[in-house]
């Protein structure tokens, strides 16, 4: 088991290091640039201005600087937009937000997508897997974007029960919406994916040896059904979860959050190249480092893919 670990972790740095590189050289390839604006600075200011962030160097020294600073002190440099504020900052200020609510969904997500996947399952035509797939269907026609104002329109402006927007140190009422609009098109996918693999597993030999037995339909689920089962929702968990720590560019904007994906967004409109660089670094990180996890648990599952 070390040995496929060292295996998957010799495959995950350099791949991290590759994505830097490129993420750098694709930012500088686009057009325009932080400082470029409707009314032209005078040469000479810009000229300071780039000189200060090192924007003057070869591109080569440039690229060479940056990854140096990421990989030796995990640095991403000064924001170009928000003065006196590095992108360390505005992620420390941000992904807190989004990884609470992003938590939270991915519980809600995987608690009621896998529960209703093994029931329709087990249910096959009848009224709970009917009822199982039409909120599968429904909720996966809902995204979060089409979720979220439904939710306002319905808890806010209708009934008043929830408050439209705003964090205040993740309490509770400002939880619920961003948790629901975020996690719904997630538990759909997820259930899905459960009923097809809990069907599949439950028609094979080795369930109905056990069933022949004359073993309890609980144990034949849980001992002998659950560990097959889980090996095709885990590789769909692996990116989901990424996904949901790093927040919603429409949850952020419709519940005013305060995570990081407004500041992803204000930081494209902006050209703001070290917010948008160290935001698409810390995804890629996060998602390098989760479908390790997911290779680690595959195998711990299923000891023959450690071979």
């Amino acid at each position: 088991m070390l040995s496929f670990v060292v295996r998957r972790l010799a495959v995950a740095i350099p791949t991290l290091l590759i994505l830097v590189i490129l993420s750098f050289v694709l930012m500088y390839a686009a057009p325009g640039g932080p400082f470029n604006s409707e009314r032209p600075l005078p040469p000479e200011v810009l000229a300071n201005i780039e000189a200060k962030y090192g924007l003057d160097q070869p591109f080569w020294k440039q690229i060479v600087n940056y990854v140096w600073g990421v990989v030796s002190s995990f640095d991403f440099g000064p924001s170009f937009q928000f003065k006196d504020r590095s992108v360390n900052d505005i992620i420390a200020q941000g992904f807190p937000v989004t990884l609470t609510y992003g938590f939270w969904s991915f519980v809600v997500a995987v608690i009621v997508g896998v529960s209703l996947g093994i029931a329709a399952a087990i249910r096959q035509n009848s009224w709970l897997d009917y009822m199982a797939v039409g909120i599968s269907i429904g909720a996966q026609v809902l995204p979060n974007f089409v979720m979220a104002p439904i939710l306002l329109l319905t808890f806010t402006l209708w009934l008043g029960w929830l408050p439209g927007g705003g964090w205040n140190d993740g309490q509770w009422q400002y939880l619920i919406m961003p948790v629901i609009a975020l996690s719904t098109s997630y538990m759909a996918s997820i259930a899905r994916i459960t009923r097809s693999s809990m069907l599949e597993v439950l028609n094979t030999n080795f369930i109905r040896t056990a069933k022949a037995k004359g073993l309890p339909m609980r144990r034949v689920i849980w001992r002998h059904a659950m560990k097959p089962t889980i090996l095709p929702v885990l590789s769909y968990l692996g990116p989901a979860f990424v996904g949901m720590i790093t927040g919603s560019v429409v949850i952020d904007v419709f519940f005013s959050t305060g995570g990081i994906g407004q500041f992803f967004v204000n930081s494209a409109f902006n050209r703001d190249y070290s917010v948008i660089m160290g935001i698409t670094i810390l995804v890629g990180t996060l998602t390098i480092l989760f479908n390790l996890v997911v290779d680690i648990l595959y195998a711990w599952i299923d000891p023959k893919i450690r071979y």
